[in-house]
């Protein structure tokens, strides 16, 4: 849902000029990205340790900057009014259905803004780099794992949280906007054929990057510890947007 409902917001945030990067082509914009993850985890990380309070005045305020930007498309500078919503929903009532729906709200608008920000050399690139950080965050250095601890604790909707059989599997909003930045860009610059006014290799990303998800849910349904999800979903992706590249070449 998040990957077609991105490609139905990405016209409106490339008529408001609401982009990331000023040259989509360029691969440094790939490296800036991760450095800005890099930052932000250990960010997270240390003032979770360090003050709660502080950390959570913090996200919070991240959020509503962004929750301005991601309706900013669509209300201009009335998007306050919205974004004040989604926060004191949030502060009043932190639950799974609150903090769902303004995860799906932020992942669309973030991954249409980035999608419509970087060509599809860099977004690979991206999706490669950051596949390995992930599986080295989750199963080696492990603190992939706390910051999520962290941010379930403070009930911030940068996660999704799926019903299943025994206790509900988190999935990171990153694991949903990443592999869909590809989706959008691949609809946003090339040029290829369409089914349903969505362009093959942009279909078959988002086909691609929901296969590797559901393989995630099913070896995490199995295996109960975490694990990475990005390695699964961006394999998926790449795979899928190689396959629409070649069916449409």
């Amino acid at each position: 849902m998040v990957g077609l409902t991105s490609l139905t917001f990405s016209p409106a945030y490339e008529y408001a000029n609401v982009k990331v990067f000023e040259n989509p082509s360029d691969p440094k914009n790939s490296l800036i990205y991760f450095i800005l993850i890099i930052l932000f985890t250990i960010f997270v990380i240390i003032l979770a340790k360090k003050s709660e309070k502080f950390l959570r005045f913090v996200m919070y305020s991240l959020l509503f900057i962004s929750s301005f930007y991601v309706f900013y498309p669509f209300f201009g500078i009335t998007s306050i009014i919205p974004s004040t919503i989604v926060l004191c929903i949030l502060l009043r009532k932190p639950n799974s259905l609150t903090i769902n729906v303004s995860a799906f709200l932020l992942a669309c608008g973030v991954t249409a803004m980035f999608g419509i920000s970087l060509e599809p050399i860099p977004v690979l690139i991206l999706l490669a780099i950051l596949a390995i950080y992930d599986f080295i965050a989750v199963y080696s250095t492990k603190h992939m794992v706390d910051l999520a601890e962290s941010i379930m604790k403070l009930k911030l909707p940068l996660l999704f949280i799926i019903p299943s059989k025994e206790k509900p599997i988190i999935l990171g909003v990153g694991d949903v906007v990443i592999p869909n930045i590809l989706t959008v860009s691949a609809q946003t610059f090339l040029t290829s054929q369409t089914i349903f006014n969505i362009k093959v290799p942009a279909l078959t990303t988002l086909m691609g990057g929901t296969v590797g998800l559901i393989v995630l849910i099913i070896f995490s349904e199995r295996f109960k510890s975490p694990h990475a999800g990005l390695p699964f979903i961006n394999t998926g992706a790449i795979l899928g947007f190689f396959i629409g590249c070649l069916m449409t070449s």
